[in-house]
């Protein structure tokens, strides 16, 4: 008995100690039955808050103990005040306010129904709520008004579940009016998807003007042409003239003229008159999403044995998915291994191994419009195989290898400010790792660390969590590779492909290869924890299949060859694999795989030039203006410029006619 009790201040505490079977020690086991094992205690216990709750609700049925009555619409419902006030912030404040209103043992409820009170109740006392299409709605509004957030946050699920291009619209003008941002991101992302076809409905004529002019100001709205979003606006004023012209030069001020074409600059100017046309719209000079096409972007795709190559022979090379086609942009040099990352239509390349052996840390970002790179602020560090991604207005160089070591550092470059900050130190050195963002999470899957001089593969998954700027750390039991690609898909992160081992030796500043490999055409794949914390792996093997350790949204099938450091990108719901390499083995291919499909597709087209097979380039997919409108955009910046330097004449001939009248005067 002493071993089972404690004393703590004069009191006694029992503790239920792990039951001990007579052999571990003196005596038989005390037993009625035939069966011993019934008189051994089971290993599960009933939570107290299951107690708690199943209590309550018995209380509740039988009106004992009840001191509040809610009356809505003369409907009467008892409830416990220590309950409410415990669940709901709103019932808290109102019990526990100095107001004689914290005394009263009746309180009127307005703006919600009997039946919506019913279940708000039934919910709190039971966490359950039976949810449909008729009345999430409805609770969902009611739990907000009165705090209930567990409830809200249930409705919002059930909602953002039940989206649709018929009631978004709907449950965008609800989400925007209760600041409820998962609903509101998901169901403009709707409704700017379909813009044109939802701007054909019913319930678009009845948003109120707030609602309307934040949808017309969207990047995201689906629309090829700036009129489709004139029209919308027209055709939503002229629903009710007399009230609502008043709102269309607000809205008019959220179009874009630089995206007109002058036919259509001609046809605005005639409706609205010249003067409404030209200085009543002031939108950015930006393309919406309807106007951008994605393409997959590869950065050095020549061969770096032929010394015959130039520099400049060095272009950029960009795969249009949708036609097949190979475009060539603006040439940037001779990198391998470089980061390469976009942000929205921006793209960015850091670092790289060098034509000379040297190891870069130098930022370059292209210009879609003008074909063009940019130089921006080097690095602190020279980086190589390295991860380089995008969080919002943040770049992050993450890990990776110089000629000197394999590197734990980070640095983020700041997109508003144009500088580079040290960055949050990685748990462990590491190079050639896969990686992606999700949710505002960078995820490290494997990679290359260093143990004794020796370069050995990460068997974990480093996640950085952006807003709370911290790190975890996942281990994985198999299947952790390097030099694999990076992508993130629906419910998690893949790497693709990969060497299952790294043979590379550290010395002196200088790695070299001990042993040829082998890689693999295994697809990783990681799922993101949903609010348990716990991120989850789930492996697919060449041919197909999966471990059965977390259920995957998608089974992914393992890839047709082996390949490692190979283009990986997505591209709407597929994933491409571009290139790569097994040991000494260079490959040209393209293929493609989305969900549904039981294998990968080779597609006909390959890597441009006969070059036999590229491996370790920058790739990722950048979104373009599609050509009608890169014609607008560059006319648009030709007239600007052309603006600026009549300005800057105009300037100047002034400051030298204010200098001669100076001078006269002296």
């Amino acid at each position: 008995i002493s071993q089972m009790n404690s004393v703590k201040g004069g009191t006694v505490t029992w503790k239920p100690q792990p039951w001990r079977d007579a052999d571990s020690g003196g005596g038989e086991p005390l037993s009625d039955s035939d069966s011993e094992e019934e008189d051994f205690p089971d290993d599960t216990t009933t939570p107290l808050g299951e107690y708690v709750t199943l209590g309550l609700k018995q209380l509740l049925d039988a009106q004992q103990l009840c001191d509040v009555t809610l009356v809505v619409e003369g409907k009467s419902f008892m409830c416990h005040r220590v309950l409410l006030a415990a669940v709901s912030p709103y019932f808290r404040a109102m019990f526990t306010s100095p107001l004689v209103e914290s005394r009263l043992t009746e309180i009127r409820l307005e703006e919600v129904t009997p039946s919506v009170m019913e279940a708000v109740i039934q919910f709190v006392y039971t966490g359950e709520a039976g949810l449909s299409l008729d009345t999430a709605e409805d609770l969902f509004v009611a739990a907000n008004r009165l705090q209930v957030m567990p409830l809200q946050n249930l409705c919002s699920r059930f909602l953002f579940e039940h989206l649709s291009v018929e009631n978004c619209l709907g449950m965008y003008s609800l989400a925007r009016s209760h600041h409820d941002q998962l609903l509101l991101r998901a169901s403009l992302r709707l409704v700017a998807q379909h813009f044109p076809r939802v701007a054909r409905q019913r319930d678009f004529l009845l948003l109120d003007a707030g609602t309307l002019g934040s949808l017309l100001e969207s990047d995201r709205l689906g629309v090829e042409s700036e009129t489709e979003v004139y029209d919308a606006a027209r055709r939503w004023a002229e629903h009710q003239p007399a009230v609502r012209y008043a709102h269309m030069p607000a809205l008019l001020r959220h179009l874009r003229p630089g995206l007109l074409t002058s036919e259509e600059s001609r046809r605005l100017s005639k409706e609205l008159g010249p003067k409404a046309s030209t200085e009543g719209m002031g939108g950015p000079l930006r393309p919406r999403e309807g106007m951008l096409e994605k393409k997959i972007v590869c950065v050095d795709l020549k061969p770096r044995e032929d010394e015959a190559l130039r520099e400049s022979d060095y272009t950029v090379d960009c795969f249009d998915p949708r036609t097949g086609k190979w475009e060539k942009l603006s040439a940037l040099g001779s990198l391998l291994c470089p980061g390469c990352t976009a942000v929205g239509s921006r793209l960015f390349v850091a670092g790289g191994v060098l034509r000379t052996g040297q190891v870069s840390s130098s930022l370059h970002e292209y210009d879609v419009v003008l074909d063009r790179w940019i130089s921006r602020p080097s690095m602190e560090q020279q980086r190589a195989m390295f991860g380089l991604l995008g969080s919002g207005d943040v770049l992050y160089a993450l890990g990776g290898c110089n000629r000197m070591a394999l590197l734990d550092t980070c640095e983020t470059f700041d997109l508003r400010t144009q500088r580079w900050a040290p960055g949050p130190r990685l748990p462990l050195p590491l190079r050639s790792f896969a990686c992606a963002t999700l949710r505002g999470r960078l995820y490290l899957l494997g990679g290359a660390t260093l143990e004794q001089n020796r370069a050995v593969v990460h068997a974990g998954v480093l996640i950085y969590h952006t807003v709370t700027k911290t790190w975890s750390r996942v281990a994985m039991d198999s299947g952790a590779t390097c030099l694999a690609g990076g992508v993130a898909v629906r419910g998690g992160v893949c790497a693709v492909g990969g060497y299952m081992r790294d043979a590379a030796k550290f010395l002196d500043g200088n790695y070299t290869q001990l042993e040829p490999l082998d890689a693999t055409g295994r697809v990783l794949f990681f799922r993101e924890g949903r609010g348990s914390g716990a991120d989850r792996e789930v492996a697919a093997a060449p041919g197909g299949g999966g471990s059965d350790r977390a259920p995957s949204p998608v089974v992914f099938p393992g890839l047709p060859r082996r390949i490692a450091a190979g283009g990986v990108a997505r591209w709407k719901r597929r994933i491409y694999v571009l290139g790569g390499e097994n040991g000494s083995r260079f490959y040209d291919s393209v293929y493609c795989w989305k969900p549904g499909w039981r294998s990968w597709v080779q597609r006909r087209e390959k890597l441009p030039g006969d070059t036999g097979g590229v491996s370790q380039f920058g790739c990722t997919t950048l979104k373009f203006p599609k050509k009608h409108i890169l014609a607008r955009l560059r006319s648009a910046l030709e007239k600007q410029g052309r603006e600026k330097r009549l300005s800057r004449k105009t300037d100047d001939a002034a400051r030298d006619r204010q200098s001669r009248r100076a001078n006269q005067e002296v």
